[in-house]
């Protein structure tokens, strides 16, 4: 095998750049004419020349009065994902409320206990404590 070696080092700054880096610098260059820094004149010409760009170094002075990109960017907002449990354990607790508060209302109104929610009280505690066990058991 053979190695490749530089008969000195790389100059700082000198280290070529491919496509990829030159495309990167055009798309910066649009958000800072997007954001107004850059008017159409100067953008067109700092474009030519980040795809004229050689080395690192000739991008350095395109970008020398603009801003950092993390100074005029503000981060995404991380997207919070929804927790199918706690939506489930939320909506028995609003009508576990609702059916608190109708009995309240039935009661307050027709002055005749509401025996029409004994059923669903006895399906809501039945399937807790039945739920939990297999049915082999029965």
């Amino acid at each position: 095998m053979s190695d490749i070696s530089h008969p000195q080092p790389p100059v700082p700054g000198g280290v070529r750049i491919g496509t990829l880096e030159r495309e990167q610098a055009a798309a910066a260059l649009a958000e800072h004419f997007a954001a107004g820094r850059l008017d159409t004149d100067e953008f067109d010409a700092r474009v030519r020349e980040a795809y004229l760009a050689k080395t690192a170094a000739d991008l350095v002075p395109l970008f020398a009065d603009l801003p950092d990109k993390q100074h005029f960017t503000s981060e995404p907002e991380p997207v919070r994902r929804r927790d199918p449990r706690r939506e489930a354990a939320a909506l028995r607790a609003l009508v576990f409320v609702v059916a608190v508060l109708a009995a309240i209302l039935w009661v307050a109104l027709v002055r005749v206990p509401p025996l029409v929610f004994l059923p669903i009280v006895w399906l809501v505690l039945a399937r807790r404590s039945f739920g939990r066990r297999s049915c082999r058991a029965w």
